[in-house]
């Protein structure tokens, strides 16, 4: 049972952090492509990562709780 909440905690993490990369990342590269010349700053003034980061925060608990107690990320115990 231990094993399982920590393998749940670990999907957690990756699945939130993965999610504000990944969409930092694309944010980021439109701003950039779109401005090219003051990429870093557009990059910064795009902060949708900061606005989405409490509906990816729910949506982690949500996949990381389901999918652990219906055994079906992998790692499960």
């Amino acid at each position: 049972m231990v094993k399982r909440i920590l393998i749940g905690l670990v999907w957690f993490v990756a699945i939130y952090f993965g999610t504000c990369m990944m969409t930092g990342a694309v944010v980021g590269g439109i701003a950039g492509s779109n401005d090219p010349q003051n990429a870093a700053v557009a990059g910064a003034a795009a902060r949708i990562v900061g606005a989405l980061r409490n509906y990816f925060l729910i949506g982690a608990i949500l996949i990381t709780g389901i999918g652990t107690w219906a055994g079906v990320l992998p790692g499960r115990a």
